[in-house]
């Protein structure tokens, strides 16, 4: 075999044994609070460990908070009417509640039922986190962990990166669950932008239903043969190596 055939086989090899699962999605096409969530897309990649995404962003700033509903284990919640947890700008945007007297109601569709939240606010909370969803009013949504957001403290990145780990949603090796993404100010003041998945609804202090969400499977565990694979790439490159 020739270096360039070793070479090529080598690389196959290792792709083979260390290939990692990802999941596209695209925003719903709105553009009501300028597009940088309806007209972006997101990529979810795992380990099997750790669940990482990356935003790419739409035209005009990540100015507010896009919150990712997760149904990942069984019950969940119908709707976010008890919802009241104002505590901070997050809180306020997962429970589309402004703390007060305004709320922006989404009522979730057939078979999704989210027990989690994602809420990342870059720019106006320089922060991204997870919370687990609970009824009631100031700091009844449990925080969970940092989602490690990056960058934080601007609104104009073209992408945005963030992370946690699956069995903070309660989801292991070869499982699936749903997630759907709304956009929303930092005072439960809700756009007509999502993703993934999508609502119908007037912008504002408004109800919403929601109308899609998306799927994604984690990475089952890898099977004895894919480290046979990886292993054989990383010997054809090293015997490459050193013919050199």
């Amino acid at each position: 075999m020739t270096a360039k055939n070793l070479f090529a086989t080598g690389i196959a090899l290792l792709s083979l044994g260390t290939s990692a699962f990802a999941t596209n999605y695209s925003g719903n096409g709105n553009s009501g609070f300028g597009g940088p969530i309806g007209l972006g897309s997101l990529t979810l990649t795992d380990n099997g460990t750790t669940l990482s995404g990356i935003i790419n962003k739409g035209p005009n700033g990540f100015n507010d908070v896009l919150v990712i509903y997760i149904d990942s284990v069984t019950g969940g919640f119908s709707d976010t009417s008890g919802f009241a947890d104002g505590n901070d700008g997050l809180r306020k945007a997962i429970s589309g509640f402004d703390g007060g007297a305004n709320r922006s109601l989404m009522t979730f569709t057939s078979g999704f039922l989210p027990d989690y939240a994602l809420a990342l606010g870059p720019s106006s909370d320089s922060f991204g986190g997870l919370w687990s969803l609970a009824n009631g009013g100031g700091n009844s949504l449990g925080f969970v962990s940092s989602a490690n957001l990056t960058p934080t403290g601007t609104s104009g990145n073209s992408t945005y990166s963030f992370s946690i780990s699956l069995a903070s949603i309660g989801i292991t090796p070869g499982n699936s669950f749903g997630l759907f993404g709304t956009y929303i100010s930092n005072s439960g003041y809700r756009s007509d932008e999502g993703l993934p998945g999508s609502a119908t609804g007037s912008q504002g202090w408004n109800s919403f239903t929601q109308t899609s969400f998306g799927t994604y499977t984690v990475a089952p565990v890898p099977e004895p043969g894919t480290f046979v694979l990886a292993g054989s790439g990383l010997a054809m490159l090293a015997l490459l190596r050193r013919r050199k």
